[in-house]
């Protein structure tokens, strides 16, 4: 389960530095046409902030990029591809992970101070692990060469630790 946690940790990066990190560079000459996507993503009805959604492509041959977003205090985003706006047409399997970063649960000893501090925290999965893979979420989306606007539900909410 550590190894879940790290992954979740990682992927959590990845979606950060796309999101943030690749806005204004140059657009690939093999990223197809974009179409805007605006989304909003809600849990037992109510929006889900700071959720982190990425479409991934259904069929392998689809785009080599994934679009990628995060949910605002209102649970919208607008979609990106290698950090621009919108996503190319297609099929995709919507995944939605969202985790939170609990009390400390590893320590070690400043030897110059003799203190405890620590070194690691127990996170907690707040969306259920079905929405959080592409093999497993039951949500698709086509993007068909227009705008697009979806709402979608990850059922009720859960603070379940992941090990």
């Amino acid at each position: 389960m550590r190894t879940q946690h790290f992954l979740l940790f990682v992927m959590s990066i990845i979606y950060v530095t796309l999101i943030f990190g690749c806005s204004g560079t140059p657009k690939p000459s093999d990223l197809p046409e974009l179409y805007p996507c605006t989304l909003m993503i809600t849990q037992d009805g109510v929006p889900l902030a700071d959720a982190s959604v990425e479409f991934v492509p259904a069929e392998s041959s689809q785009s080599k990029y994934r679009a990628v977003t995060q949910t605002d205090e209102s649970g919208t985003s607008q979609m990106s591809t290698y950090g621009h706006s919108g996503v190319p047409a297609g099929k995709y399997k919507v995944v939605v992970t969202k985790k939170e970063d609990g009390e400390p649960d590893r320590y070690f000893k400043d030897e110059s101070t003799g203190e405890q501090k620590p070194i690691g925290w127990k996170a907690y999965r707040l969306v259920e692990p079905k929405f959080s893979s592409a093999e497993t979420t039951p949500h698709e989306i086509e993007i068909i060469g227009k705008k697009v606007t979806a709402t979608f539900d990850v059922g009720k909410a859960i603070r379940v630790l992941i090990e």
